[in-house]
């Protein structure tokens, strides 16, 4: 009777280890596409998605820029903008340089209005052919400003400055002329739309920008790319 008790509980011992060693992988799969599950809710990064993301530092080479050109950025901070310079082929500066854009998780702004004193701004060009030729007098340049979200379920109340051509808050209704985001999202997961956008530098050059992905090759969300030139 003893050996078949100890032979029962080391059965049901080793059924518990298994079920946690499910339980934590399962969890480990879902993490990539989870930390975007409430990316509907969490309109502007200000805001906490599901406690998931975390604040860290930008690392030095969060700007890899390739070609002439292709721009991959390391934006996946919660708290911190990535900045960078375009006029200087698409470099990563500090935010008290002459940036152009600067990235945080999906959201984008310019340097311009409250996002900075530059002379910067976006519209959408009416093109989705980056190969097609742009003069940048396609539209005219919206500067950024401060919105606000009320939050939702996990999400915290929240208040960014941002370029609302680029990345205006899902739930504006109506959503004004002229604002949109530059993805789509569905099934926790964020789509780059085709759009052609003109970027205006804080020196008032010109950019034809496109967004690209929003994704690393691993799968990481918040690392957005997109290819740009000069215009």
């Amino acid at each position: 009777m003893a050996i078949k008790s100890k032979f029962q509980i080391l059965k049901q011992f080793s059924f518990v280890i298994l079920l946690n060693i499910s339980f934590f992988t399962d969890c480990s799969l879902k993490q990539n596409s989870s930390d975007d599950s409430s990316a509907l809710l969490l309109l502007v990064a200000g805001g906490v998605e599901s406690g998931t993301i975390p604040c860290t530092v930008v690392p030095a080479n969060a700007v890899n820029t390739t070609g002439a050109f292709t721009t991959a950025v390391n934006a996946t901070s919660s708290c911190n903008w990535v900045y960078i310079s375009l006029k200087s082929n698409g470099v990563k500066v500090e935010s008290t340089a002459q940036w152009d854009i600067a990235l945080k998780r999906y959201n984008i702004q310019t340097n311009s209005g409250t996002s900075g004193t530059g002379s910067g701004g976006a519209c959408k060009s009416g093109s989705t052919n980056f190969a097609a030729a742009f003069t940048g007098a396609e539209c005219t340049a919206v500067v950024d400003v401060r919105l606000s979200s009320a939050g939702g379920g996990p999400v915290t109340s929240s208040s960014e400055s941002i370029n609302p051509v680029m990345a205006a808050p899902l739930d504006l209704t109506p959503m004004p002329a002229g604002y949109g985001a530059w993805y789509t999202y569905a099934d926790t997961i964020l789509t780059a739309k085709s759009d052609v956008f003109i970027i205006t530098g804080s020196d008032g050059s010109k950019y034809a920008i496109q967004m690209l992905d929003y994704y690393s090759a691993a799968g990481t969300s918040g690392n957005p790319k997109f290819q740009w030139k000069k215009l």
